[in-house]
């Protein structure tokens, strides 16, 4: 027999495998145990297509419920603090082979004991530990006697009680050796599978997703992100494959001894990080290579035949790079840079230091087949995960508590990285509908959650990668940038990652380096400091509502704060808790200067009402939120808003096009919360049919659609429809149907909304312009040739959407023949949309099971975005609730491993409700299944609060609305 010797064990060929392993099994069962615990995955990154002939949005590129007594989840979950990990030697071999997708690993960890103690306590999960090999001992010293093993499932520990207490100061070292399984779970180290188009063969890769709490899947280790250590890693691999780890490899290729089956790559010992960054790769893909003058070797990884589609990505990634290393003013710790994209991927990206990890559309771009919206994102990707670079990997939170650290800044810097690379993407004009208008949703509402939110439970650190944690985060570090002045601000973060570098940090280290730069420059009152501003933006939820009311005769204006709600519901009504924040004001009259955003003035918290003076003149309208660069919205006296209305009118180009966005969310918003009367709030939307910016549109058909929403199955919808006509039909005129050889980036992304409102609003030429186009290419010889398709790159989804919700069968298997044909990421993402439009019922019900059945054709990261995609459709979201409920266990089972896929398709499913009978379904829901619901359950919440919140807008709005509708199209005619 040969084996190969690594760690003190033995490697077993392949040709032994079968020999050995029920023999292996039932050792294992005695002398290890199994250490599983369901967890959840990472984070999303980018918005994917909706799916209905709906103007909504658009293309950016168990039957039984457990029973009431399931024990309830563990909080205490942080490790003991006596033992620090100083090293972790790894050595992994993944066998990528079907019918054994196993891990045979080892793990030597060298700790530092702070605090007698007499056990060691790691994370581990899904690990078949050998107990009989663990081995406990002094640095170059002697063994330590150890009683016994325990093992906790509910905090995923593994224990070594020892007999001797562990000596503070000393250095000990832990080793042992264990089976891990890559499983298709797509989370710990997992498989993924694509099919080589030279062979026709099926592929397997081997690649790791850790973040929050899955390093433990794939070895023994202090799986928090405050504990760092260095790694030395060796992965095993056959020799027609490559891996990858953080660091580059300082031998590759080692034989191991007795066998030519698999060698070692052997890699640099990492720099310190913690477990959630640590990554590999082991493959059979193909890079680009870039090395600029930062000498950061930069390389873009795929599977083989997909290596065209790198380019993008290779050309903007090391310049991206480049740009990070000086607006923080700290050079890249790495030599190098690794980013690949993975077939089978559960978030958008993963930030792994020096080895990022993207799913495909986030990561590939396809010149003439992605569109402009495809290439957006993946600019905004790449920029976010190489910001985390620095401020996360770098720089790290001690605990999840402050995740919004890692996702808010990257969520906020993502667009300056894209401004300075990309500036023809006009990225920074677009943060306020993307992120600030868009998180204003949620927040709104009284089951949202500080930003910065105690957490214990993996699945409560799941729940918290959501919009709070990124969108908000990126809006009030954008505020904290403004009211700074942006050169303050970036010298206080590079104090801080400087001061902090490869350690664990808490906001309030944040606040002390901003506020002491803050004071050394003078841009921040003395008496004032950035912890009192920020806590009241971090520790409580919601945000304000300002009201200015003007004193037209003094030229001055009193100013109050509230905090902004959706709806209040019965059982809060007496909450007592006050909500005030320390909020910067800015204003600006009609012909002054929009582009001063630095607060002069400061509304503190817990101040009543606040003066302004410098008012304008009385006929004059006045502009709180200078580019809407405060976390605010402003309500003003009914006079003001008269003069806004009359002003846009008459000159709309005087206010700046972000607060022309800005007034549309604001004052639809208020309305819909009942702080505004709707016919003052609807008065401001007509001018849009002189508006030619994006920005301006985007606010307002956000804020339209809820109206659209609400009305769609109601009488009143006749006369929305022709009263939004009225609004899109002069853009749509303008811009055309088609792509003209003078469009910016942002006139594409206008087209595709005028296209999408005015096709779902009933608009005959685009109607018969989309099914032409999508009949064209039904009627193309060759239709899987990328030259053949005749329809617009840049209209894909807006086209194969409304040609299959217009045709039948025939279009939507030709549209899925496509989908299976084709070999581009973000093509094949479009169609998946794009097929859950259909209105025929039957082909609905195939495609939800489709979603749930292996080898479907739908992919197992995919099926919760068909499942939600099928609820957005008018015709599906009774179907999707009623499938959910019938599959529930396998809908639980699949994707309730999954935070964001799970809690995505629940809210998805549960969406745009506005009955008492619908409230009381989705209620009757949550209760039958509260048990399973994991992160999903903050979700299922405010799906319920919307709705109960829809309908009292309905009871109160809905005649109203309609009154207002039919009074404005008897004007047109």
């Amino acid at each position: 027999m040969k084996m190969e010797k690594y760690g003190e064990r033995y490697l077993v060929t392949k040709k032994l495998a079968l020999i050995l392993l029920v023999f292996a099994l039932a050792v294992c069962v005695g002398v290890g145990l199994v250490v599983y615990y369901l967890g959840v995955e990472g984070s999303p990154e980018g918005a994917e297509p909706e799916p209905a002939a709906e103007p909504e949005s658009e293309p950016e590129p168990s039957k039984h419920s457990e029973s009431p007594a399931t024990k309830a989840k563990v909080t205490d979950v942080r490790l003991p603090r006596h033992l620090v990990p100083v090293n972790y030697k790894l050595e992994l071999v993944p066998f990528i082979i079907p019918d054994n997708f196993s891990i045979r690993g080892y793990a030597e960890i060298e700790m530092e004991c702070t605090e007698s103690a007499f056990n060691i306590t790691l994370h581990a999960a899904d690990l078949e530990i050998e107990n009989d090999t663990v081995t406990v001992m002094e640095k170059e010293g002697d063994e330590v006697d150890i009683f016994n093993y325990d093992y906790d499932l509910d905090r995923e520990f593994f224990i070594v009680n020892l007999n001797a207490g562990l000596v503070t100061g000393k250095t000990y070292v832990i080793k042992i050796h264990y089976t891990a399984y890559l499983k298709d779970n797509l989370k710990g180290f997992y498989r993924s599978v694509y099919k080589d188009r030279t062979t026709g063969e099926e592929e397997f890769i081997a690649v790791t997703q850790f973040q929050p709490t899955d390093a433990r899947r794939a070895f023994p280790c202090f799986d928090e992100p405050g504990i760092k250590a260095t790694y030395q890693v060796s992965l095993g691999r056959r020799p027609d494959m490559s891996s990858m780890s953080n660091m580059p490899i300082a031998s590759a290729g080692v034989p191991m001894e007795g066998t030519s089956e698999y060698v070692w790559d052997k890699y640099r010992q990492s720099v310190k990080m913690s477990t959630y960054l640590v990554a590999f790769v082991v493959s059979k893909f193909k890079f680009v290579e870039t090395t600029r003058e930062n000498n950061v070797r930069f390389r873009i990884w795929s599977e083989p035949n997909s290596l065209d589609q790198t380019s993008y990505a290779n050309e903007i990634g090391p310049k991206m790079l480049e740009f990070f290393e000086g607006y923080f003013n700290v050079k890249f710790p790495l030599p190098k840079q690794d980013m690949i994209a993975i077939p089978d991927f559960g978030a958008g990206a993963m930030e792994n230091w020096g080895l990022i990890t993207y799913r495909e559309t986030a990561l590939l771009y396809k010149e003439g087949v992605s569109s402009a919206s495809n290439k957006q994102r993946i600019a905004i990707v790449v920029s976010h995960e190489l910001a985390h670079q620095w401020f996360g990997n770098l720089v790290t939170p001690s605990w999840w508590t402050d995740l919004w650290l890692n996702e808010g800044f990257a969520s906020y810097v993502e667009y300056l990285g894209v401004e300075a690379i990309q500036p023809d993407l006009k990225l920074l004009e677009q943060f306020v509908i993307t992120d600030l208008q868009n998180v204003f949703k949620i927040d709104a509402l009284e089951s949202s959650h500080p930003i910065s939110i105690p957490v214990k439970h993996p699945d409560e650190i799941n729940e918290i990668f959501d919009r709070i944690s990124y969108s908000k985060g990126a809006s009030i570090i954008r505020m904290m940038d403004k009211f700074l002045t942006t050169d303050t601000f970036r010298q206080g973060l590079t104090n801080y990652l400087t001061d902090l570098q490869f350690a664990a940090a808490e906001q309030d280290d944040l606040w002390h380096h901003l506020t002491v730069q803050g004071h050394k420059d003078k841009h921040l009152p003395l008496d004032m400091d950035i912890k009192t501003i920020m806590d009241t933006w971090t520790l409580q939820m919601g945000f304000p509502v300002v009201t200015v009311t003007r004193n037209y005769q003094a030229n001055t204006a009193s100013v109050t704060q509230e905090r902004f709600l959706i709806g209040k519901s019965k059982k809060n009504v007496n909450d007592s808790k006050v909500y005030s924040w320390w909020i910067p004001l800015t204003f600006a009259a009609i012909g002054d200067n929009f582009e001063n955003t630095y607060s002069e003035n400061w509304m503190k918290e817990g101040e009543q009402v606040k003066e302004i003076s410098g008012m304008p003149a009385t006929n004059t309208a006045v502009v709180f939120n200078v580019q809407q660069t405060g976390y605010y919205r402003v309500n003003y006296d009914k006079e003001n808003w008269g003069l806004l209305a009359q002003q846009l009118l008459k000159d709309h180009t005087a206010i700046h096009v972000i607060n022309r966005a800005q007034i549309m969310d604001d004052a639809l918003n208020l309305a819909k919360s009942g702080l505004l009367d709707y016919e003052t709030a609807l008065s401001v939307t007509g001018y849009l049919s002189k508006e030619v910016e994006y920005i301006p549109w985007a606010s307002a058909l956000s804020g339209l659609s809820y109206i659209n929403k609400m009305l769609k199955r109601t009488a009143a919808y006749g006369d929305f429809k022709r009263y939004m006509l009225k609004l899109i039909d002069p853009i749509y005129t303008k811009l055309g149907f088609n792509a003209q050889p003078e469009d910016t980036h942002l006139d594409i992304k206008l087209r595709k909304k005028a296209i999408s409102w005015a096709c779902s609003m009933g608009n005959k030429d685009c109607l018969n312009k989309a099914k032409e186009n999508f009949g064209d290419w039904m009627g193309m010889v060759e239709p899987d040739s990328e030259s053949a398709n005749p329809v617009d790159v840049n209209l894909k989804y807006q086209t194969y959407c409304n040609a299959i919700a217009d045709g039948g069968q025939e279009e939507w298997d030709f549209a899925w023949q496509r989908y299976q044909n084709s070999h581009v990421a973000s093509e094949k993402a479009t169609i998946l949309s794009a097929l859950a439009c259909t209105k025929e019922v039957w082909l609905l019900n195939r495609y939800l099971n489709m979603s749930l059945t292996p080898e479907s054709g739908v992919r197992r990261q995919d099926g919760s975005k068909v499942l939600g995609n099928v609820a957005q459709n008018t015709v599906g979201r009774y179907l999707t609730f009623d499938f959910v409920q019938q599959e529930w266990e396998r809908v639980a089972e699949i994707y309730g491993k999954s935070s964001f896929s799970f809690s995505g398709v629940m809210k998805n499913m549960m969406a745009d409700r506005n009955t008492e009978y619908e409230i009381q379904n989705l209620k009757e829901f949550s209760c039958a299944h509260s048990s399973l619901l994991g992160s999903a359950t903050r979700a299922v919440k405010q799906a319920i609060e919307k709705g109960e919140a829809n309908v009292k807008w309905m009871e109160k709005n809905y005649q109203i609305i309609w009154t207002w509708m039919k009074t404005q199209n008897i004007k047109l005619y």
